[in-house]
């Protein structure tokens, strides 16, 4: 990935990302070297809304892209706990949830097994994710949830 991308998206620089995107549309393209991280994954990891929204403007598809490890910028909104990335994100692809890593893991796992209440409500409120408890996705994430200390979630 174009180095000046990259760090326009951790900086959270609207301005130099879309100056970046005008000159060349390719360049949004770009994946990081090693974790094949899109502009979508990187915006979700760094809480960027205003750069979440722009690049769902402008490609909505990538909510559903998928890294080295087969995970969606969702599976990355819910490891970082992130609650106003997530809704937009799951308004684009609501279906990108339900994907699964490399290591059958949702999007749902992640927020469980990293302890945040807040990402759990909100997937919890969403039918499909009820809908997977009968393949014991839920169950399964939960389950991690306490045995990581997090027993909050299941309380919750």
């Amino acid at each position: 990935m174009d180095p000046s991308l990259f760090e326009a998206i951790a900086k959270n620089e609207r301005r130099t990302f879309m100056n970046l995107v005008c000159e060349n549309g390719e360049i949004f393209q770009e994946r990081t070297a090693k974790t094949l991280h899109t502009p979508l994954h990187l915006a979700s990891r760094f809480d960027n809304i205003n750069l979440v929204t722009e690049i769902i403007k402008l490609y909505p598809d990538m909510v559903a892209a998928e890294n080295s490890k087969r995970e969606t910028p969702l599976h990355e909104a819910c490891r970082q706990g992130d609650v106003k990335v997530l809704p937009l994100l799951l308004d684009a692809s609501p279906w990108a949830a339900c994907k699964l890593n490399s290591d059958n893991q949702s999007a749902f796992y992640m927020a469980c097994s990293h302890g945040h209440l807040n990402v759990v409500k909100l997937l919890l409120g969403k039918p499909w994710v009820q809908g997977l408890e009968e393949y014991s996705f839920v169950q399964n994430s939960l389950h991690v949830a306490v045995s990581r200390g997090y027993t909050v979630v299941c309380m919750g």
